[in-house]
């Protein structure tokens, strides 16, 4: 059965309003105005809300029902800058309708998939206004966007007993063809600048018959982290990898597309040594991964300049797998370096707050999901053991001990952080009805004792 005509209606005008609030956390523009439309939503539609505050912006937290099972759903309301304005059709902060999508700053990320969820939610209570028959926690924050400073102290303060369940992350997918795409986990991350210098001034370059160079230096001591197949040749880099469980390593040796649309989607050509169309998906699932970001340094201009340059700079990413710690890695970078002769060079930590997680498959609800999500969008779900990308998930996978389950709306063409931002109508339609079904069928697991707490 559809979604009510009412029920997407009044969903529009919700998402119109929130994206109506420019709650840019990059400025600290409008978090608490949001926070507070946010905290009004929740509490119509029947949750007991609270706000706190966090780093740069609020933490709306909704809760409502009890019993031995516990939902957490994550969202956020704070959205990128809009810039650049010039490149967007139509105003940023105001929603407007295209070609069967919706268009505005948050439209995708996050608003629409907080929106959606709600909808659901109201429609489920307006069918089923019994008790409910578990504990439902929904934290809204406002610092994502800005990688979430203060989301791990305010768990530890304001939830320091809780032990969840299942944590709704804040998105999923639905690739090109329609199908959605569960997400069970993300990898950590450890970004990193790197700089060598040699002289005090760029010196001619005929000095290069006697002197180093830093980029030649740099070029070495990062040519020295990995192989060419990609593996990192850092000691004890994989010796706190934890490893991945049987459904995991099923899932990934069926790829759900073919390397080929990966690459005609990308471009992308030259495949590191050893990967090919069956073991793609396990790299891109379950594998760590060391990227140069950039390598700058010495005359970049017009024609020649014969310069010995006195200082050059890289910067690094590591993708990382669960049982990595981002800072541990850092301390076994400088004692690599240290070892290959490269102490000269110095490391920049510039991100290593996000640690890797990645939650069993094989719990009840998971399948739960996935039935209900083929039944909505048409297409059988793909379970993804990890996107290859990083999230914050970790402080709800570990310190409050749920599973990740990560559905939502976003499409491959939703330009998340770019102009023209947008969510297909029909995926919002159907992640309400689908939210409205999860609900329902979480009751129905709990009253038949499948939800007991810890149960997979």
């Amino acid at each position: 059965m559809p979604v009510s005509p009412e029920t997407l209606s009044a969903a529009r005008q919700d998402l119109a309003e929130l994206v109506a609030i420019p709650s840019v956390s990059a400025r600290g523009e409008a978090l608490d105005a949001c926070a507070a439309k946010v905290a009004l939503l929740l509490g119509k539609a029947g949750f007991k809300t609270e706000i706190h505050l966090g780093d740069v912006g609020p933490f709306v937290v909704g809760e409502t029902g009890d019993g031995p099972f516990t939902l957490v759903i994550y969202n956020h309301y704070d959205v990128q800058p809009e810039d650049p304005v010039d490149l967007w059709t139509a105003p940023p902060f105001e929603l407007s309708e295209r070609d069967g999508r919706l268009y505005g700053r948050g439209s995708a990320d996050d608003k629409g998939e907080f929106v959606s969820r709600l909808a659901g939610w109201r429609d489920f209570r307006a069918a089923h206004p019994e008790p409910l028959p578990y504990k439902l926690i929904w934290i809204v924050e406002g610092e994502e966007e800005i990688g979430s400073p203060s989301l791990t102290r305010f768990l530890e303060k304001r939830f320091p007993d809780l032990k969840a369940d299942l944590c709704w992350w804040e998105f999923g997918e639905v690739d090109k063809s329609g199908r959605p795409i569960v997400l069970m986990g993300f990898k950590g991350i450890l970004a990193v600048e790197l700089e060598c210098r040699t002289a005090r001034a760029d010196l001619h370059s005929s000095l290069g018959a006697i002197f180093d160079n830093p980029l030649w230096r740099l070029a070495a001591a990062i040519t020295s982290l990995r192989d060419a197949s990609g593996r990192i040749l850092i000691d004890g880099f994989y010796d706190d990898v934890v490893q991945p469980d049987a459904k995991s390593l099923e899932l990934v040796a069926s790829p759900p597309f073919p390397l080929e649309d990966l690459q005609a989607e990308t471009g992308g050509r030259r495949l590191l040594q050893g990967v090919d169309g069956k073991n793609y998906y396990k790299h891109i699932n379950l594998e760590p991964c060391l990227n140069v970001n950039g390598f700058h340094g010495g005359y970049g201009g017009e024609g020649a300049k014969t310069v010995l340059p006195c200082t050059g700079m890289a910067k690094l990413d590591f993708r990382l797998v669960p049982g990595q710690h981002p800072m541990h890695i850092a301390d076994l970078l400088r004692k690599h370096f240290d070892a290959k002769g490269f102490d000269d060079i110095s490391i920049k930590i510039l991100d290593a707050e996000v640690i890797g997680v990645r939650s069993d498959p094989s719990h009840f609800a998971v399948d739960l999901g996935a039935a209900l999500l083929e039944k909505w969008f048409g297409r059988p779900a793909v379970i993804q053991p990890s996107s290859a990308a990083s999230g914050l998930a970790y402080p709800f996978v570990h310190q409050l001990g749920a599973t990740l389950f990560g559905a939502g709306l976003t499409h491959h063409g939703a330009m998340l952080h770019s102009p023209d931002e947008n969510i297909l109508i029909s995926h919002f339609e159907n992640m309400i009805g689908f939210s409205a079904d999860f609900f329902a069928a979480l009751c129905d697991a709990v009253r038949t004792n499948r939800g007991n707490a810890g149960d997979a």
